[in-house]
């Protein structure tokens, strides 16, 4: 007699002895997911690595890219189908926006004088360094609310998908930082136009996916 394991439902089903590739498939999949919805992260990483954000601001950012990935992806799987059905044609627009919105300032800020830049003014000042963290922050992680509306599809358990999301994520962010603020020592002071460029790309993308 063949034995037999619970299922999800409680029912008994015949155990195949296939738990353990099961687990690694799971695995595989939550990381492609991850790793996947943190590419975005990485780009906008390097356009404000060339801003010249780096040190305890650069983890800064990698930290809510991990926080607002990972829980936007959650809350799309808590709202469920319904909501996304509801707001599905808005998201792009309202991604694309947000990029549009810091890529240009980011444009202005870089074709500008360089006598504008005075220390008040700076991109990475205090008084608009949080706000447009959090714009990028939230910019990124539309599409892991989408993809959190699907995550039941994937066979994935919820825990190890939000906790390789976010994970992805603030690792990808701040390493794209690093080398944004690499790049940025060789493009001048010209950096920011590059990186406003990066940002107003990535508003195109979310349009035209």
């Amino acid at each position: 007699m063949r034995p037999f394991v619970l299922g999800a439902s409680g029912a008994r089903v015949p155990y195949c002895g296939c738990m353990q590739s099961l687990t690694f498939n799971t695995l595989i999949i939550a990381t492609l997911l991850g790793l996947s919805l943190a590419m975005d992260c990485f780009a906008i990483g390097i356009s404000q690595g060339l801003r010249g954000l780096k040190g305890r601001a650069l983890w800064q950012l990698a930290i809510l890219f991990g926080l607002f990935q990972g829980g936007m992806l959650l809350l799309g799987h808590l709202a469920g189908l319904l909501l996304s059905q509801w707001f599905s044609a808005a998201m792009p627009w309202l991604a694309a926006g947000l990029l549009f919105w810091i890529g240009g300032k980011m444009l202005a800020e870089g074709l500008g004088d360089d006598d504008s830049d005075d220390a008040d003014e700076k991109p990475s000042a205090a008084s608009t360094r949080w706000r447009d963290f959090v714009v990028l922050s939230v910019a990124t992680s539309i599409d892991a609310f989408a993809a959190g509306v699907s995550l039941h599809s994937l066979h994935t358990p919820l825990g190890l998908a939000v906790g390789l999301t976010a994970l992805t994520s603030l690792l990808l962010g701040w390493l794209g930082g690093r080398f944004g603020h690499r790049l940025g020592h060789w493009l001048g002071q010209r950096a920011e136009v590059f990186g406003g460029l990066v940002l107003i790309g990535l508003g195109l993308k979310a349009l035209l996916a």
